[in-house]
């Protein structure tokens, strides 16, 4: 890869913010996952280290052009022994992604940088996070569940059914103790919507 390609390839990030994404990240892991990826969003300049079942995103500053594949033992090795110094730089070199000193083959994703359709809108992570905070959740484990269920691909609900989210939130508060989870109010949500348009089409036809 030649020195003007490296460039392409080089971050800057928070030492502290970068053990705790890693950590994240490693912890939420399953024991078999072979590969992560790490891209930037350029909407927030933040770096998402995404391992499917969980993901991170931390500040960084710098370029990132494409999705970088580097193993999964690159995230718990860091995770367990981060490298000296401030800021950590994240580059890739001759097929290999260095952070600081520390480095692992890597391979570099043709495929357009992910880019997120429909981000959340800013003001209802730090609102979660305050009606959290008596629980003593930090507004950054927020942004880390955000991160994480982003990642595993399309919302259960949809941003045009904002109003009926309170009568599924009260319903829930209910039933949760009783063993039922979300999914299975999206599965009676949806089956009534099936019911609805069949009596809609009897009536018609």
């Amino acid at each position: 890869m030649s020195d003007k390609l490296d460039r392409l390839y080089d971050l800057e990030v928070s030492p502290s913010e970068f053990r705790e994404a890693l950590r994240d990240v490693a912890r939420g892991m399953p024991r078999g996952r072979r590969a992560v990826s790490l891209w930037l969003r350029d909407k927030d300049a933040k770096l998402v280290i995404d391992a499917g079942d969980t993901a991170a995103m931390i500040p960084a500053k710098g370029d990132w052009m494409t999705t970088v594949i580097v193993a999964a033992s690159w995230v718990r090795r860091l995770a367990k022994r981060l490298p000296s110094g401030d800021p950590i730089r994240l580059r890739v070199s001759d097929l290999r992604l260095y952070a600081n000193r520390f480095s692992e083959p890597c391979s570099i994703s043709l495929e357009k940088i992910p880019r997120d359709p429909n981000p959340p809108n800013a003001d209802l992570i730090p609102k979660a996070a305050a009606i959290l905070e008596p629980l003593l959740i930090k507004r950054g484990e927020v942004e880390q569940l955000v991160a994480t269920a982003r990642a595993r691909g399309a919302a259960e609900w949809s941003e045009q059914e904002k109003t009926i989210l309170p009568l599924i939130g009260k319903a829930w508060s209910l039933l949760a103790p009783l063993g039922v989870e979300t999914k299975d109010l999206r599965r009676l949500v949806d089956n009534a919507n099936r019911d609805a348009w069949k009596r809609a089409d009897r009536k018609r036809s």
